[in-house]
């Protein structure tokens, strides 16, 4: 039987990103990307690439990634969600899986990316709640550090936390920046067209140094104002950050096909 004509497949994804070195293939570690591929090439018997719509850094997880990959397949679309399930580990799964639309890409047809940032604001760490969350255990002003977040709405020049993926341009734009109380968590929600290597962890450093009154809250103003990458907090742990949600124009949203309730 000859082989089934290769066709663009979209994608999805959830994943634990405690165990892996990031999203992008790396040469002798273990990746997201990495794995996906392997679970691909063994339904296809041939090298499969993925891409991705953001490349998520060590010990960060995702609810929300969205990849694609060109692939010949024969059965349905939720057959073939279901084999990759069946092939990928515990820590990862598909989420959604169709067909996609001609020219799409995953991270350049992206017009905006979501992240949720969360801290267990309390006395003492918890052991099982440290995988998906940064423990402070000073008290946090919640009010400070949404004052310096709403200055971080708009586009600006933000290469004081961090580093352009490609290229030089440093210049983004924040559609939402809020920080809320939920219990014993404080939670940081941003939304961009996209953002620069490490920008939600270094940000969220630098607002909880406002929080425990290190920082002055119209400090972050100065950060946008004037990029100074030696002025910025270093980045706030990993496992705290979670990409949520990647957006596209409506002719390019995904439809439910496939979707597990």
């Amino acid at each position: 039987m000859s082989k089934a004509p290769e066709a663009l497949w979209r994608a999805v994804i959830e994943y634990d990103g405690t165990d892996y070195y990031g999203f992008q293939v790396q040469e002798s570690v273990p990746t997201v990307q990495g794995t996906v591929e392997g679970v691909l090439e063994k339904l296809s018997g041939g090298h499969v690439r993925i891409a991705g719509a953001g490349r998520t850094d060590a010990g960060v997880h995702a609810s929300g990634q969205v990849i694609s990959f060109s692939l010949g397949w024969r059965k349905s679309a939720e057959e073939l969600q279901k084999a990759m399930n069946a092939l990928l580990p515990e820590d990862i799964v598909v989420l959604v899986l169709e067909l996609a639309p001609p020219g799409f890409h995953p991270r350049f047809s992206a017009v905006s990316r979501s992240y949720e940032y969360r801290i267990l604001n309390t006395r003492l760490r918890s052991p099982l709640l440290a995988r998906y969350s940064a423990h402070v255990s000073e008290p946090l002003d919640v009010e400070s550090m949404q004052s310096a977040a709403e200055v971080v709405i708009g586009r600006h020049d933000f290469r004081s936390f961090g580093q352009p993926p490609q290229g030089d341009n440093s210049v983004r734009t924040v559609y939402e920046a809020h920080w809320e109380k939920s219990g014993k968590f404080l939670v940081f929600r941003i939304k961009a067209d996209a953002f620069l290597r490490k920008m939600v962890r270094r940000m969220v450093g630098t607002f909880v140094e406002v929080g425990l009154g290190v920082r002055k809250p119209d400090g972050m103003a100065e950060l946008v104002r004037e990029p100074n990458p030696a002025l910025a907090a270093p980045p706030a742990p990993p496992q705290g950050l979670r990409l949520v949600k990647v957006e596209y124009p409506p002719e390019l949203e995904f439809s439910s096909v496939g979707k597990e309730e």
